[in-house]
């Protein structure tokens, strides 16, 4: 996928039609806020999915393994094949308006529930459940008010002290992908009950001044230099809005 992006420069290859109708798709899922679910969430046919071991996944979840298929298909040229994805994105979309319930319309609603999901996110220090890394992979980061700030791209670990160092949070690009890669603390992100979405209290523009990481030179991150910097910066954003 990170090569991806690159890709896009060839512009012969690249299944135009489609692209516009992902854009046009993604803007329709932002209006009716795709993801956001009553407090009664999905019900018990998805219950505790996040720390199971099932195959179907939430319609959030699903969304995001089409999107990522719809992509290559679409950098690789094959329209026909990416409208195909396309369709099944809609359907997921139908689906999922379906389980939220006729509630889902209104926006204010919506806000509503979402507000509230956040304030109940817990410090992932204080977890003591075991949990899988493509739980974490692809939830978006907020604000504790409900500002986007990206979406988690990849975990890194760190062998020698048994940890996860830190998240690599996708910022700008569309849907995320291409956009700058922004390095993330693990210790200092609170999650919901659902883990879907990850809360950072730092405002979107200490978001954006944060470390970056280069698509494609990972390398870079491995000094020690680099994780104090790291350490430094947030140590002086989170929570001092």
């Amino acid at each position: 996928m990170e090569s991806l992006p690159d890709g896009a420069s060839q512009q012969g290859q690249v299944a135009q039609q489609c692209l516009a109708d992902l854009r046009a798709f993604e803007d329709e899922l932002a209006g009716v806020g795709f993801g956001v679910l009553a407090p009664t969430g999905y019900g018990t046919g998805y219950g505790s999915y996040g720390m199971g071991y099932g195959m179907s996944g939430t319609p959030r979840q699903k969304m995001q393994s089409l999107r990522d298929a719809a992509y290559v298909y679409a950098f690789d040229g094959d329209e026909q094949s990416c409208q195909t994805v396309l369709a099944s994105m809609r359907q997921v979309y139908q689906e999922h308006q379906k389980l939220v319930g006729p509630e889902s319309d209104d926006p204010d609603a919506r806000r509503t529930w979402r507000r509230a999901h956040l304030a109940q996110a817990t410090p992932v220090t204080e977890m003591d459940s075991l949990m899988r890394a493509y739980i974490v992979i692809g939830a978006d980061i907020r604000t504790p008010q409900d500002q986007e700030l990206g979406e988690i791209e990849d975990v890194v670990l760190d062998p020698a002290r048994q940890t996860i160092a830190y998240v690599l949070a996708s910022r700008g690009g569309f849907l995320g992908l291409g956009g700058e890669l922004v390095a993330v603390r693990w210790s200092d992100l609170r999650a919901t009950t659902d883990h879907e979405i990850y809360v950072l209290d730092a405002s979107p523009e200490a978001f954006a001044a944060a470390p970056k990481v280069e698509r494609g030179s990972f390398d870079q991150t491995s000094g020690d230099n680099w994780r104090s910097n790291l350490d430094q910066y947030w140590a002086g954003v989170v929570g001092k809005r």
